[in-house]
């Protein structure tokens, strides 16, 4: 037993049971102790490193100011120290917390036995932990980590095309297509490269701090995509995508297309509409109440008026596209019709309809036409003096940038960004594609159970036929699951999209980004449009 001065006040503690009693005798003529002196006195005794309850030491002085008799209560015992081992879901980390002990034993044997019995046996961070139980205290502290597994490189394809741009300029005059004043059409000859597979790279299998293997994801295998038109792999080379006819080439995912090429003097009526699988160059124009259908890229040297024209590549009109706003008193307005999969370029357009599935980019003003773009349109891209939007409806997917939108006459003007107005449309049909090929394969499928019930029904190749059209199906349902994943992965977010006016904003102009809408009801300088918060944000340039 231990025991304190004065003799009025002791505090006496069991070696045995670990209890700390305090006990006061009142004498007359001597000091009753308040807490301080309480706490003070179980410092002076040494006694803080066993566990002091702080409410029975309060209640203790309490009744100790009143005492006409001796009074005695347990306030404080010896504890020992804790731990907890926390070890993560996935069994990649190991946490130690530690409660170090008052007045008794410390628990790092039982931490260490703790370890092995979890079976945690890679990864212990061995300085980590003798530091931890030489202070006696942690929280939540690292102690093991397994090795994550390295994941592998998926299949790379690099486009070799680049390197023949550089060769358009020194093309003959004479040639069936002049590419001399369009520099961003390449021409290609058989045999020459146009894209080479890296391939995929397998990733490294990690361990968890059980010893445990953490298998790399699996890395496809991806080839070439299967409708690279005009183009072969090279013999000698499997990586190597070369190709096969001459023609103008097509940058398309995994792979290339290679479009022949047709010259036309103009497309009129001598000529008679046009439906051609490739890439046409109209030396001339294209004529009014005309039509050209072409799988490939149209280049047009002059103009095209309230003309139809529907290409599978880009659409570059060196002049105006113009549609006729009327015709005689009282008829109605014929408009021209443009819609490119690639980007449509043009000197101005005025009174047309024009959809792009990535860029419309203009040099001029665009007075009163209906755009829409599955990336951007540029208004004034060579001229910045020029580039107005007047009037109609502009819709892009990610940016609409133009000198100035509407006119100082208020003409309605419609700009809207931040939704891809084909990608949709598109997913839409692949989904039902895909329900259909499921609904085909799940009656195939029938078909071989009923085979197999019924043998003598199978004769005559009908069941291995059946079995070769499963797999078949089975492999188009798998494809177009992992195209319908690409495509969502596509969905643009609205935040990052931007509507850009260089110089002014005239009253009249309606903004749109996503579903967010702006009616502008003066005039503005320029600046950035641009979603921040959920709200449409106009600001600085």
């Amino acid at each position: 037993m231990e025991q304190t001065s004065p003799q009025s006040l002791s505090f006496n503690y069991d070696r045995v049971s670990g209890e700390l009693v305090a006990a006061f005798t009142p004498i007359e003529g001597m000091q009753v102790p308040n807490l301080v002196i309480l706490k003070q006195m179980l410092t002076d005794g040494g006694f803080t490193k066993l566990y002091i309850d702080d409410a029975a030491l309060g209640d203790f002085a309490a009744k100790v100011a009143g005492a006409k008799e001796a009074v005695s209560q347990k306030i404080g015992e010896r504890r020992d120290g804790e731990f907890l081992l926390e070890v993560s879901d996935d069994l990649m980390e190991a946490y130690l917390t530690l409660v170090p002990p008052q007045g008794g034993r410390a628990r790092s044997v039982e931490v260490i036995n703790e370890i092995r019995a979890q079976g945690i046996t890679h990864g212990i961070m061995h300085e980590v932990l003798r530091g931890a139980l030489s202070a006696g205290h942690c929280a939540k502290l690292l102690v093991a980590k397994g090795d994550e597994p390295v994941q592998g490189e998926h299949a790379r394809f690099e486009s070799l095309l680049d390197e023949k741009e550089d060769e358009l300029s020194e093309i003959d005059e004479d040639a069936v297509v002049q590419y001399s004043d369009l520099g961003h059409l390449l021409l290609i000859n058989i045999g020459d490269p146009l894209m080479r597979r890296i391939p995929p790279v397998p990733g490294t299998n990690g361990v968890n701090i059980k010893g445990q293997a953490v298998p790399a994801l699996p890395i496809p295998d991806l080839g070439f995509n299967k409708d690279c038109v005009g183009t072969e792999v090279d013999k000698e080379n499997p990586d190597l995508l070369i190709a096969a006819i001459a023609g103008q080439p097509q940058l398309i995912t995994n792979g290339v297309k290679v479009n022949p090429i047709v010259e036309i003097e103009d497309v009129d009526l001598s000529t008679g509409n046009i439906d051609f699988s490739g890439t046409v160059k109209i030396k001339g124009d294209v004529k009014t109440g005309m039509r050209l259908h072409v799988s490939g890229d149209v280049f047009v040297n002059g103009t095209v008026e309230a003309a139809e024209i529907i290409a599978g590549g880009n659409i570059t009109v060196k002049g105006g596209i113009i549609g006729h706003s009327e015709t005689q008193p009282g008829a109605a307005s014929i408009a021209a019709k443009i819609k490119a999969e690639g980007s449509v370029q043009a000197l101005f357009a005025e009174s047309a309809h024009i959809e792009a599935g990535d860029s419309i980019m203009l040099a001029g003003n665009a007075r009163q036409c209906e755009m829409l773009a599955g990336n951007e349109i540029l208004v004034g891209k060579t001229n910045p003096k020029l580039g107005q939007i007047i009037g109609g409806r502009a819709q892009a997917t990610m940016m609409i940038k133009a000198v100035a939108l509407g006119s100082p006459n208020a003409a309605t003007t419609k700009i809207q960004v931040g939704l891809d107005p084909y990608l949709e449309e598109k997913l839409r049909a692949k989904e039902q594609e895909f329900q259909r090929k499921l609904d085909e394969l799940d009656r195939v499928i029938k078909q071989i159970a009923h085979y197999k019930q019924n043998p003598e029904k199978a004769r005559n190749g009908m069941g291995e036929e059946a079995e070769l059209k499963r797999k078949t199906l089975a492999q188009e349902v798998k494809d177009l699951v992992a195209e319908q994943n690409e495509m969502k992965e596509d969905l643009v977010a609205a935040e990052s999209a931007r509507i850009v006016a260089v110089k002014a904003v005239y009253e009249g102009v309606e903004m749109r980004i996503a579903k967010q809408v702006w009616q502008v009801l003066s005039d503005f300088g320029g600046g950035t449009a641009q979603l921040q918060g959920g709200k449409i944000s106009f600001g600085g340039k």
